[in-house]
């Protein structure tokens, strides 16, 4: 080619020395042109035959004077927020050598499209790109056809050429050439559909993807990913600030952002629905709110969606199901996104969805012939991970779910899939429940989950029965300390329970027993009886007497009796209940046992200490022959039996049965359980009678920790910790930080027990002594007589607190005039007073 232009100019030039006149008359410069074009066709064609060749060194480069775009790039969003994310794209427009892809993955609807324009209007602003190529990537056809297309533009390609040979060319081109290149593959949610197609890693160019596919899927050492999440939450508040416009309608905006999850594609149609109908934001939340409306109806007309979405809210993710469910094991993603929509979108346990019962729902939802396995659930939910529908956080076992996804995958189910899909978590929640409540983080997940299912699903868990789920969630918030929730969880439950199934329900009883029996948790203990009183009644009248609900009943009725300070009338109840459960289950029934357990407690409580060690021992025996020594009741009798012996006088025996036990239940409740916890305290508690006072306090406090720990700060045997702590620092020398720790401990009981909860008023009155031992000007005795008129009207004057309150007003009085040494007196330990919660079972 180099030749062929040498002749051309050889023979132009021969022609015009031979016609010197004729350059003369129509001008030299004229003539020059002419040469040019000439010379310039044949660099045309030395272009063409290079390429057609396949010499990419000899290409020419495309004459690019100014920025050749192929392809539409979506406009700014109205009220285009300046996303955190953006100052990432904006470093991105600086590529690294060796990283030739950015990916932007995030769900649909979070905004990726956008920050992906508002790079490309970053680097077009800037003068900083001269090619650039928008591919909408649904499938590898628009991929390749949008290539072919750039090809002809530029040159590179002609109209007749097949798009594989014009987009090959493109991706030839780009490998070698200078020019500054952009590639946008919007939507690349196959990235299969990429394979062979990838533009090259180059320094004067790079690629960006934006997908719904995750990043692990992306991983790669050319390539760069940005998760887009949700707007944060001053940028959703400022949204919709801009978006409603106006100011009067403005109102709980912050709340509305919240309800719609900082999605921005749902902030965006919220506000177009907003503008169109003239609503407020408070009312807007009212109608969100309300699950008879569906999704769609609260979304603008698709003819007028804002800034050019493809489709309404309700249907931006159909896309991603239907890929998923493409996918093996195919079929499954869409019941278990069903069922994951029932349930709270923050945190569900992942055991839940390979249960047995979410496994026979999900095969019957499958229509499949054999049984879906765990494996193929953790496949697919691994799937819907990938395509963002899900959030899997495998090291804490848990998924999480867009509370938007959740309610646009409930409004395209029918009623009687979605009653499958509830009664199936149900029955998987209780089948996860773990064992004890000492696994608080676990329950309260769980516990969560229950709401939300109960929420969503109506009356579809208490059609002809109350779920037992439902009761389960109810015990664990009183078993995990929070009883004044879980009085008022029951209290709803049954009032719920005799609306749908009636009064004289079995159901609606149960939860009536469960309310009174965390009432009298909470401290409202003649509550509790009260409630009992009414209970047995109607048990008496709907089951009869010899039913073993109304024994039940019957039990728990004597044990608030008894808590309530009348200790000889709760030990009559629990000698008559006794011969009849005799009579009606036996003597080696474990309710028997119980009963008998209950009535040596209350024997104590009365005084018979010595009488209440020998029916201990007694029925320890019996416990260890029927039950086994490794039982949870038997462990419970060796426990009151080693407490009674410490009330007694034999401290040490407390001393020596409580070490016995200790490794015992351990071995058998683990580390955590609340009866292990309570073991250990007693120990330590015993010890700081005998003197071993720092030994003693250590050991509280170690047990203190781990109660915070495992059961947070109002947990009832929490605050009895702190208590017995401050007095044994008390006692070894401490009482104004006795005094100090004990003040503290009467604000947060006040605040979560209650002012005339049992525990305390017996703060109360160690209050009073330690203030008064560390040298307080409080009135010791005026003091203290409030206390013991308080006790006598909550416990009665029989209780063994009302009991020790009044020997202890006696000694100050008798020791009036003498103060030093009636302080002496109130911090002496007294082994005949020493006051140790013990078990009473209902």
């Amino acid at each position: 080619m180099a030749l062929l232009a040498v002749i051309v100019w050889w023979s132009a030039s021969s022609w015009l020395q031979q016609h010197p006149g004729w350059v003369a008359v129509e001008q030299a410069g004229w003539v020059a042109g002419i040469v040019s074009a000439a010379l310039g066709a044949v660099s045309a064609a030395a272009a063409v035959l290079a390429l057609r060749a396949d010499r990419p060194a000899a290409r020419p480069q495309p004459m690019l004077k100014k920025l050749v775009q192929v392809g539409r790039v979506p406009p700014a969003a109205s009220w285009l927020q300046d996303r955190r994310e953006c100052f990432d794209l904006q470093a991105m427009a600086k590529p690294k050598p060796g990283m030739g892809v950015q990916i932007l993955a995030g769900m649909g609807g979070v905004g990726k499209t956008q920050l992906a324009a508002q790079l490309v209007r970053h680097l077009v602003e800037r003068r900083r790109l001269d090619l650039l190529v928008w591919v909408v990537a649904a499938n590898q056809d628009a991929i390749v056809t949008r290539y072919a297309e750039a090809a002809r533009v530029v040159g590179l390609a002609e109209s007749g050429d097949a798009p594989t040979d014009g987009a090959t060319r493109l991706l030839s081109w780009l490998a070698h050439t200078d020019r500054r290149w952009l590639i946008v593959l919007d939507n690349l949610d196959n990235p299969a559909d990429a394979t062979g197609w990838w533009p090259p890693t180059s320094a004067s160019g790079h690629t960006v993807v934006t997908s719904r596919v995750r990043d692990d899927v992306w991983t790669s050492d050319t390539r760069a990913v940005t998760q887009i999440g949700l707007f944060h939450p001053e940028e959703a508040i400022a949204y919709l600030h801009s978006a409603v416009v106006d100011p009067g309608r403005q109102e709980s905006a912050a709340e509305l952002a919240a309800d719609l999850g900082y999605l921005p594609i749902a902030l965006a149609q919220a506000a177009a629905y907003i503008r169109e109908r003239r609503l407020t934001c408070v009312s807007y939340r009212h109608e969100i709110a309300d699950r008879r409306i569906r999704l769609r109806e609260l979304l603008p007309d698709p003819t007028a969606l804002p800034d050019e979405h493809a489709a309404q809210l309700d249907a931006t993710w159909s896309l991603s199901i239907e890929a998923v469910d493409r996918l093996e094991p195919v079929g499954l993603a869409t019941p278990i996104l069903h069922l994951a929509a029932l349930l709270d979108p923050h945190a569900m346990p992942m055991a839940l969805f390979v249960s047995s019962a979410t496994l026979a729902h999900l095969t019957n939802a499958a229509a499949r012939s054999e049984m879906v396995t765990p494996h193929q659930v953790r496949r697919t939910l691994q799937n819907l991970h990938r395509y963002h529908l899900i959030e899997l956080d495998v090291a804490a076992g848990l998924i999480r779910m867009h509370a938007l996804v959740q309610r646009a995958a409930r409004d395209h189910v029918n009623a009687n899939r979605l009653q499958g899909a509830g009664i199936a978590a149900a029955d998987a929640l209780l089948q996860t429940w773990p064992d004890s409540e000492c696994e608080s983080d676990t329950t309260a997940v769980l516990r969560a989950n229950v709401t939300a299912l109960h929420h969503r699903t109506d009356s579809l868990l208490h059609t002809s029965r109350i779920h037992p789920v439902l009761v389960r969630a109810g015990i664990s918030l009183g078993g995990t300390g929070l009883v004044a929730a879980a009085t008022d969880y029951f209290r709803s439950l049954s009032k719920l329970a005799s609306d749908h199934l009636g009064r004289d329900h079995l159901d609606t009883l149960e939860a009536r027993r469960e309310a009174a029996r965390w009432l009298g948790r909470a401290g409202d203990v003649a509550g509790a009886a009260d409630a009992l009183v009414s209970l047995l009644s109607d048990q008496l009248r709907v089951l009869g007497p010899d039913d073993p609900l109304t024994l039940v009943t019957r039990n728990n009725l004597a044990v608030w009796r008894g808590a309530a300070g009348d200790a000889t009338g709760a030990a009559n109840d629990f000698s008559e209940l006794l011969a009849d459960q005799v009579r009606l289950l036996g003597e080696d029934h474990s309710q028997t046992l119980t009963t008998r357990n209950n009535l040596a407690y209350q024997r104590g409580q009365t005084g018979d200490t010595v009488g209440a060690v020998q029916a201990f021992a007694e029925l320890l025996a019996d416990f260890v022959r029927v039950l086994g020594p490794d039982n949870p009741q038997t462990l419970i009798a060796r426990s009151n039996l080693a407490r009674f012996q410490g009330l007694s006088g034999d401290i040490g025996g407390a001393i020596d049965g409580f070490s016995r036990l200790l490794p015992d239940v351990r071995r058998i409740l683990g580390p955590g359980h609340i009866d292990t916890l309570g073991t250990r305290e007693n120990l330590a508690y015993f010890r700081s009678h005998v003197g071993e006072l720092s030994e003693a306090t250590t050991a509280l406090a170690e047990v203190l920790k781990d109660r915070l720990r495992i059961f947070g700060p109002d947990h009832p045997h929490t605050l009895t910790n702190r208590l017995r702590l401050a007095c044994c620092r008390g006692m070894a020398g401490d009482p104004a930080g006795a005094s100090t720790d004990l003040a503290e401990l009467l604000r947060d009981q006040i605040r979560v027990l209650g002012p005339d909860h049992p525990d305390t008023l017996v703060t109360r009155r160690e209050v009073i002594c330690w203030q008064d031992r560390a040298g307080g000007t409080f009135e010791v005795v005026g003091d203290l007589q409030e206390v013991l008129q308080d006790m006598l009207r909550v416990l009665g004057p029989h209780h063994l607190e009302t009991a020790f309150t009044r020997r202890m007003l006696t000694r100050v009085r008798a020791g009036a005039e003498d103060r030093a040494g009636a302080t002496e007196i109130l911090a002496e330990p007294d082994t005949g007073d020493v006051r140790l919660g013990g078990f009473s079972g209902e």
